[in-house]
C-alpha cells in the first residue's frame, strides 16, 4: 500500500454490528471510575477584590454552564432527528488547525499543563533513575506481561534496538491509586541512534478502536483496563512497539511547579487576564487551594479580576499560575494552547539546567511520589546517556494536517476526533524512525 493510501474496513481490532453497522462504544462497559468531563466555573462578581472569601458552590456547573448544556443537547437531538439517529458524515467535517475556537464547545479540557508534567516526569525517571535508593524510595515500580500478544505488537511493527518507546499517561484522579481517565496520551521515544528525544502527543479525543470495547476516545482505554490495555491501544491502532509506560496523577501537580521554584513566562495582557480568569476556576474546583496573592495585580497594583488592566511582559509563575496558563482556552486555537504547554515544559527544563547535583535528589523524589512506572532501574541507567547529552524535546502532534481530522460523535454521544489512523500511524514512524516503514511502503 502507498504511503497515502488510505485503509479502508475496519480498523485494527475493532468490532461492528453486522445487522446495523453501527459502531460500538464502551457506553455499557463497566467502569473504573464515572469517565465524566469536568466544568469550569464562571469568574468571580463585579465588585471582588482581594480578602474577600470564594463563593462555596457544590455542583461542577454554573447556571451559565446549564444552560449552555442544555442548548447543545438541544441541537444535538434534532441533529440526531435529521439524520435518521445516524452518526455525521465526513461532509460536515470541522477544520481543527485554524484560530477559531475549537469544535467541542462547552467541553474544557482539563489540567492542560499535564502533558508539562509529564513528559517532564519521563525526563527525569530516565535521567536519575540510578541513582541513590533516597530518590527511587517515591517512585511506584510496577510489572505488566511483555509479550507481544499482551501489549499488541504487530509483527509488521517498526523498531530499532537503538530506540525505545515509552507510554506516559497523565491521569487527573483524586482517588488513591493510579485509575481513571488518561487526560494525557503521549509517547516518548528515547533515541540513541539519532541522539534525539521525540515526544508525540496523541489528542485524548481521538476515536480508536480498544480491544473488547469497540470504538471509543482513546483517554477511556487506561479506565477500561488500565496501563496494560492503554498500551495496547496504541500499539494496535498506531502500530507500535511500547512495553512500558510511565503514569504521573497530576491532580496536584501546582505542587511538581512549585518543586522547580517557578517557571519565567512571557505573557501578553490577554493571557493575565485569562490567566487570573482560570486562577478563580481552580479555586472553585479545589477550594482553600488558590490564595488571593496567586492572582496576578493590574497595572495599578491591584486586584481586578474584572477589569483589569494588564500588561504584556515576562512573569514567574507559581504552581498555580503556571496551571491557570496552561488551560487558556478561549484566546486561540488548539495548536496555540498546546504551544502553550510546551512553553511551560521548556521554561521547566531551562530550571532544571540550573539545579546542581545535590539539588536533584530532593526535587526528584518529590515529582517520582506522584508517579508509576513498568521501567526498572536497568532500563533508566540504560537510557540516561543520551538525556545527560541534551535535554532538547523534538515533538510531533497527533492529529496534525495530514490526518484530516474532522468532529463526530459515537453511537453513545460521545464526542469524537475521526481521522486517518493508517496515515497517522505513518506520521508516527517517520517521526520516530526518521524512515518509511516497510509496513506501509513494502520495501525490502
Amino acid at each position: 500500500m502507498g504511503t497515502n493510501d488510505y485503509q479502508k474496513g475496519p480498523r485494527h481490532g475493532a468490532s461492528r454490528s453486522s445487522s446495523t453497522g453501527k459502531r460500538s462504544s464502551g457506553a455499557s462497559r463497566p467502569r473504573r471510575e464515572p469517565l465524566q468531563d469536568n466544568y469550569y466555573y464562571e469568574a468571580p462578581p463585579r465588585g471582588w477584590k482581594e480578602g474577600d472569601a470564594f463563593q462555596d458552590i457544590s455542583s461542577y456547573s454554573s447556571p451559565a454552564k446549564r444552560r449552555a448544556d442544555q442548548k447543545a443537547m438541544e441541537e444535538q437531538r434534532r441533529s440526531t432527528q435529521q439524520s435518521g439517529g445516524r452518526r455525521p458524515q465526513k461532509s460536515s467535517s470541522q477544520d481543527i488547525y485554524s484560530n477559531s475556537r475549537p469544535v467541542k464547545k462547552g467541553r474544557p479540557k482539563r489540567w492542560g499543563v499535564g502533558k508539562t508534567i509529564v513528559a517532564l516526569v519521563l525526563v527525569l525517571v530516565i535521567t536519575v533513575g540510578g541513582s541513590v535508593a533516597y530518590v527511587l524510595s517515591g517512585l511506584t515500580m510496577t510489572s505488566i506481561p511483555k509479550s507481544d500478544s499482551a501489549l499488541g505488537i504487530q509483527a509488521g511493527a517498526m523498531s530499532d534496538s537503538q530506540i525505545t518507546n515509552i507510554a506516559l499517561f497523565g491521569l487527573d484522579s483524586r482517588e488513591d491509586g493510579n485509575t481513571g481517565r488518561s487526560d494525557v496520551v503521549m509517547v516518548l521515544s528515547v533515541d540513541r541512534r539519532h541522539h534525539a528525544l521525540k515526544l508525540t502527543s496523541i489528542l485524548r479525543d481521538s476515536e480508536v478502536s480498544i480491544d473488547g470495547y469497540g470504538y471509543d476516545k482513546i483517554t477511556h482505554a487506561y479506565a477500561y483496563g488500565g496501563p496494560e490495555l492503554a498500551i495496547k491501544t496504541l500499539n494496535q491502532n498506531f502500530n507500535l512497539d511500547i512495553r512500558n509506560y510511565v503514569t504521573v496523577n497530576f491532580y496536584q501537580m501546582a505542587e511538581i511547579v512549585d518543586a522547580f521554584g517557578g517557571v519565567d513566562i512571557q505573557l501578553t495582557a490577554e493571557e493575565v487576564y485569562s490567566l487570573n480568569e482560570n486562577l478563580w476556576n481552580l479555586s472553585q474546583e479545589s477550594p482553600g487551594s488558590v490564595v488571593s496573592s496567586d492572582f496576578i495585580p493590574n497595572v495599578n497594583g491591584e486586584i481586578d479580576l474584572i477589569n483589569g488592566p494588564y500588561q504584556d511582559g515576562e512573569y514567574h509563575l507559581n504552581g498555580n499560575q503556571a496551571v491557570a496558563y496552561a488551560r487558556i482556552r478561549h484566546l486561540d486555537s488548539d495548536n496555540v494552547r498546546a504551544s502553550r504547554q510546551q512553553t511551560v515544559l521548556q521554561a521547566l527544563l531551562t530550571s532544571l539546567k540550573k539545579k546542581n547535583i545535590f539539588q536533584l535528589p530532593g526535587l526528584v523524589r518529590k515529582v517520582f511520589s506522584v508517579c508509576e512506572t513498568s521501567l526498572n532501574v536497568g532500563d533508566m541507567l540504560g537510557m540516561s546517556p543520551i538525556v545527560f547529552g541534551g535535554l532538547n524535546l523534538e515533538t510531533l502532534s497527533i492529529p496534525g494536517e495530514e490526518e484530516q481530522a474532522y468532529g463526530a460523535t459515537l453511537d453513545s454521544g460521545a464526542w469524537v476526533y475521526e481521522y486517518d489512523l493508517t496515515a497517522a500511524s505513518q506520521h508516527i514512524n517517520r517521526f520516530i524512525y526518521e524512515e518509511e516503514s516497510p509496513y506501509y511502503t513494502g520495501a525490502k
